[in-house]
């Protein structure tokens, strides 16, 4: 019995001194992708956030997991699915991973009171994303007017450190399959677009910590649309 007890006290202090208070990943939209029995996909993955250690790279053996023939040659696959690490930043005051997941595809990010005008990125098949207002201005005024202005804003569980994904996914038309060109850097069919907001809340920022968490997060969220 002392033994018991003693266990019981040791799992409350190891609980309680945890630095994660919670996790979690959201998306700005669903996605969902028609069955089709064509399941050959090409995986085109990047990482342009200021936390090159967050790799999506664990996504093609996901894919693969559960029945995906990964192909390195874009113009043999059914699908294009491209993801890109965008952001990675400890949020600024009153930012929120919900906000910045509403935000949308291809939305500028302000950070510690910058902005970041655009991803800048080049999907293939599309230009780079246009610059965007300010969002961190755009949330402050929405939460303002959510608050009712006279209500005063819950205080934070922690520090919210979040990395964000943008990932646009392509659908060949399997009728125009055999008639499409040998170059395939204008795909064509049905495509998809979605922002994901992996994020951890800390009680002490810790980047290391919330690394793998994040990392984790993006991969089985962004395999999970298939």
């Amino acid at each position: 019995m002392p033994n018991l007890i003693l266990l019981v006290l040791l799992l409350n202090l190891t609980s309680g001194c945890s630095n994660v208070v919670r996790s979690g990943l959201l998306n700005s939209n669903s996605i969902m992708m028609p069955p089709g029995m064509d399941r050959t996909i090409y995986v085109h993955t990047g990482n342009i956030s200021e936390n090159q250690q967050v790799s999506l790279s664990g996504i093609p053996v996901q894919l693969s997991a559960k029945g995906y023939q990964v192909v390195k040659d874009p113009v043999l696959s059914h699908y294009w699915l491209q993801a890109h690490v965008v952001y990675c930043h400890k949020a600024k005051q009153g930012v929120t991973a919900e906000s910045v997941a509403q935000t949308g595809f291809g939305a500028g990010i302000g950070s510690g009171g910058s902005t970041m005008a655009s991803t800048g990125l080049m999907f293939a098949g599309g230009g780079s994303q246009q610059p965007m207002p300010d969002i961190n201005a755009m949330m402050s005024m929405a939460m303002a007017r959510g608050m009712g202005g006279g209500m005063k804003q819950p205080a934070p569980e922690g520090i919210l450190y979040m990395c964000v994904a943008d990932v646009l996914v392509t659908e060949q038309a399997t009728a125009s399959k055999s008639a499409r060109p040998v170059s395939a850097s204008t795909p064509q069919g049905a495509t998809y677009t979605m922002r994901s907001v992996a994020h951890v809340i800390q009680k002490e920022l810790n980047i290391a910590e919330a690394t793998p968490i994040i990392q984790e997060k993006l991969n089985m969220g962004i395999a999970g649309l298939f």
